[in-house]
This record gives structure tokens, sequence and C-alpha cells, in this order.
């Protein structure tokens, strides 16, 4: 293949441009003088000002560009389960209780300092009937001759205290 004589004049033009290039750089160098006045006789050479942001090559890591992969499905998320909390144990216990002239049988119940006296249909004073409350957590629900329901009102968790079966 012939080159025609333009682009051989070309060629040679580009390669004594490089070769140019190279050498500026070279003599360009900064232990070398390029000033007038950094190489006159007699006078010191100033050093160069150190440059203030020197990055120092950190060291690459290597990335995985393929990395192995599965047709298998993922695995299931793990279920956190959180404990059902429980309410605190029945703070009550039946004190005392008895019929009055063939009425409904009254139960006072002893809990956190206090006595309650609980009745369906009473006229003891200070009587709690179904549907009052004790303290500020329990409501009374009902009142049999056998049991007392109650309802712990923070967790809405009913309770039974069950009482003995006396004549």
């Amino acid at each position: 293949m012939k080159v025609p004589l333009y682009l051989r004049i070309l060629l040679l033009l580009t390669l004594f441009g490089c070769g140019w290039l190279f050498w500026e750089d070279q003599t360009g160098s900064p232990d070398t003088p390029t000033s007038p006045a950094a190489a006159a006789p007699g006078v010191p050479p100033t050093p160069a000002p150190e440059p203030k942001n020197t990055r120092v090559a950190e060291p690459y890591t290597v990335v995985d560009v393929f990395p192995v992969q599965t047709w298998q499905p993922p695995p299931a998320p793990s279920v956190v389960s959180n404990p059902i909390p429980t309410p605190p144990p029945l703070p009550f216990v039946v004190s005392a209780q008895w019929r009055y002239q063939n009425q409904a049988k009254i139960v006072v119940l002893r809990g956190n300092g206090n006595h309650y006296t609980l009745c369906n249909q009473c006229t003891v004073p200070g009587r709690i009937r179904p549907g009052g409350m004790l303290d500020k957590d329990y409501r009374l629900d009902k009142l049999t001759d056998t049991r007392v329901v109650l309802t712990y009102l923070p967790m809405k968790h009913v309770s039974t205290l069950h009482l003995g079966t006396y004549p």
C-alpha cells in the first residue's frame, strides 16, 4: 500500500510535534529552572511551595462485577414474634362473704390496701354494684353466689374469682 505524500508529511510533522512536547516536558521539570530570574547566577533558587492538598493514592478495592447468582428463591424473612402481654395477677382476695335477711350474697374483697364491699342489691354504705370500679383499673362485671367477675380495663382482660360454696 502506497501512502500519499501529504500523509507522509503530516505523519512526520506529528512525530516531530510529539518529540518536541516530550523534550519540553523533560526540560520543564521542577529540577531545572524555567524562568530567567531563577536561572540568574548568584541568586539562590527559591524552593517551590509544597501543594497543600496532597492526596495519597488509596489502595483500590476489588469489586466483583459478576457475583454468584442462584435461581433459588430468597429465604423467607424471619417473623419476629412479640410476646402477648399478660395482665398482672388478680390483687384481690375474698376477705368475707355473707347473706343478710335472705338477700343476695355480700362479698368483701381485700386488695391494694383497701376493702371493697360487693353486692347486687344491698344498702350497705360504700358498696360496689356490678358496673362499679375497684381502684382505677378493675371493674366489677358480675357477682353471683359462686364467683366474682372482674375486668382489668387497661387490657380488657376478664378474670374470675371463685367463691367458696357456703350455705
